[in-house]
């Protein structure tokens, strides 16, 4: 008797619901860097962005041999963020701000100057969907035209770009920083 119940308030409670536009399928954010197929970022995936000064974009396949770029190697959501992803979720049914306020994130950062890697530095990233950006230490990545820019001021910097993963992490390994601090 209790499951029927809960049965029938459960379709009452879906069927009389709005229905929620999620973040991949509202066509506001279909060009917002770094939204995939599961969403903006899922809680259990990473992404390694390549910013580097300069007036206009480059792209690269994977991370060059040489050059002055900043790597940021977006980590997979803290537990207590992956669990809060449940409650964003379920509140988006009624109330999709919380989706579009964004999450936080650990990233590590690595500086590039010329051959010379430092970090991993450990901050924390706060992708948001609305205003569209990623909040990093003191730059912000422009989600839609994907521009660099200093955090306060918001003056450009430079230009950024995902570079696919597993290669990327491969040469990320294959340089040892010099000056490692979490």
């Amino acid at each position: 008797m209790i499951r029927r119940n809960i049965f029938f308030i459960l379709a009452a409670l879906s069927i009389h619901s709005a229905p929620a536009l999620s973040q991949i399928n509202n066509p506001a954010y279909a060009d917002y860097f770094l939204v995939g197929r599961f969403g903006e970022i899922c809680t259990m995936c990473e992404a390694i962005v390549l910013c580097e000064a300069g007036d206009q974009a480059t792209l690269y396949e994977n991370i060059p041999e040489e050059g002055n770029f900043t790597l940021y190697h977006l980590q997979t959501r803290t537990f207590w963020s992956q669990v809060s992803t449940i409650w964003e979720w379920f509140i988006s049914n009624f109330n999709s701000d919380s989706l579009a306020s964004g999450h936080s994130r650990p990233v590590q950062v690595y500086k590039v100057d010329h051959t010379h890697w430092s970090g991993p530095h450990t901050l924390e990233a706060h992708i948001s969907l609305d205003p569209a950006t990623i909040v990093i230490g003191d730059a912000t990545i422009d989600r839609v035209a994907r521009r660099w820019l200093e955090k306060g001021s918001l003056q450009p910097i430079g230009f950024c770009q995902r570079l696919p993963l597993w290669e990327a992490l491969d040469t990320i390994h294959l340089h040892p920083a010099e000056d490692n601090e979490s």
